[in-house]
């Protein structure tokens, strides 16, 4: 899977491939600067992961996402202000700031390599069970879709650094 980059600060996108590369990530050679830009570059046969910010010169995060084709993924790191005005639940969003460690393990669950990199095995049943719980509880105390709880304890864990079972645990203890 390859890793397509969309920043309109080279900056910003200078310290993003720099922390991708180092941990082994496929990186496009090109920074997409532009959302059109960026829509032209992505096959729809291609398994990509676009990493940006919020928003780029002629589009923001949420119009980008439904302009990408099927199956494409979209990582947005964004200001702590930014998080409620992103309202696509499948965009997978990171607040800043963030350290190499948190984006890395970010995109690996993202993305579906946690399984491949580090050798884990499918989830305990009973961590399942929990995990399951915890965002019927979710669902029935907040009224959140199932994607909402589950993004809810997701982002719990990755802002605690917390393991996703362990904050269910703590979520069907309060």
């Amino acid at each position: 899977m390859r890793i397509v980059l969309a920043f309109s600060n080279d900056s910003a996108a200078d310290k993003v491939r720099l922390m991708l590369e180092g941990a082994g990530w496929d990186i496009d050679n090109a920074v997409c600067r532009s959302g059109a830009e960026l829509i032209r570059r992505l096959d729809d046969n291609d398994e990509a992961v676009v990493v940006m910010g919020y928003k780029l010169p002629d589009m923001v995060v949420d119009e980008i996402f439904e302009s990408l084709p099927a199956g494409t993924r979209l990582v947005s790191i964004v200001k702590p202000e930014r998080l409620p005005d992103i309202e696509n639940e499948d965009i997978f969003v990171i607040p800043l700031p963030v350290s190499r460690q948190k984006l890395i393990s970010s995109l690996d669950v993202f993305a579906g390599h946690v399984s491949e990199t580090r050798g884990r095995s499918m989830r305990d049943p009973e961590e399942a069970r929990l995990i399951e719980q915890a965002k019927l509880l979710l669902m029935e105390r907040f009224h959140m879709s199932e994607q909402q709880a589950h993004r809810f304890i997701q982002k719990r864990s990755m802002d605690t650094g917390a393991k996703f079972v362990d904050t269910a645990r703590l979520i069907l203890e309060t």
